[in-house]
């Protein structure tokens, strides 16, 4: 209890409420008149800390939440488990996103988002299509060594909710995809569906050896990346007309 609340009891059990002001005024002058380096702030309750934007908020329980469907997979996790990972209540969870099945979405989108901004940035560099196939493998692995959570979210596809699965598989096409225009820098003679079927098989591959670096996390990422070069380039370049 802090000096003000013990004079401002004394006073109000007295019941004489003149003296109850006349009091508070004198503490009132009293902190006025204190030096500066005097004053401490006591600790705010934590119902008047400072509330976190909307934005803030939802950024912080997709990254709970994708915690949770990492940890769980998506059939067991419950939201309340990711409301409390978010810190929030799960009203407020509710406010953000109207299902599990939306927030899984979200979830799922802000990765594709995430791979997407690193995809363009590699495919605007200069470098020979070697480089640019190098840096986009480090770049995937990057994300998967930064945040592990969401790469097992992402090469996880849910087999209890169709909606859910049809979403992680849209993803996952998008990965595929960008492969596929990155090869058709490097094979621009080959039919589409050559270099489309060469992407799937790329991807597959990357993302079986992601799996096995999360649960197997003792490579480095640059030996993992040379790993995936060794076994792929070749194969590439013989393909390459």
């Amino acid at each position: 209890m802090t000096f003000a609340d013990q004079e401002w009891n004394q006073t109000a059990s007295n019941g004489a409420g003149r003296a109850c002001n006349e009091n508070a005024h004198g503490i009132t002058s009293w902190l006025d008149n204190l030096p500066q380096s005097r004053l401490v702030l006591l600790p705010m309750d934590s119902r008047v800390r400072k509330r976190l934007s909307a934005e803030a908020r939802r950024a912080r329980i997709v990254e709970a939440a994708a915690s949770a469907f990492a940890r769980d997979g998506y059939d067991a996790t419950k939201m309340d488990s990711i409301a409390t990972g978010a810190g929030i209540t799960k009203p407020v969870l509710y406010d953000h996103f109207p299902s599990k099945q939306a927030l899984f979405v979200a979830v799922l989108e802000s990765i594709r988002d995430g791979l997407i901004a690193r995809g363009k940035a590699i495919v605007r560099d200069d470098g020979d299509p070697e480089q640019k196939f190098r840096r986009s493998v480090d770049a995937f692995l990057e994300f998967v060594e930064q945040a592990p959570d969401a790469a097992r979210v992402l090469l996880t596809v849910p087999a209890g909710n169709p909606v859910a699965a049809k979403v992680s598989r849209e993803v996952q096409a998008g990965a595929s995809a960008g492969i596929a225009a990155l090869l058709a820098e490097f094979m621009p003679g080959r039919m589409p569906w050559h270099r489309q079927a060469t992407a799937a098989f790329l991807k597959e591959g990357l993302h079986a050896v992601a799996v096995w670096w999360l649960d197997h996390p003792g490579p480095s990422r640059e030996e993992i990346t040379d790993i995936i070069l060794d076994a792929a380039w070749l194969g590439l370049r013989g393909q390459a007309r």
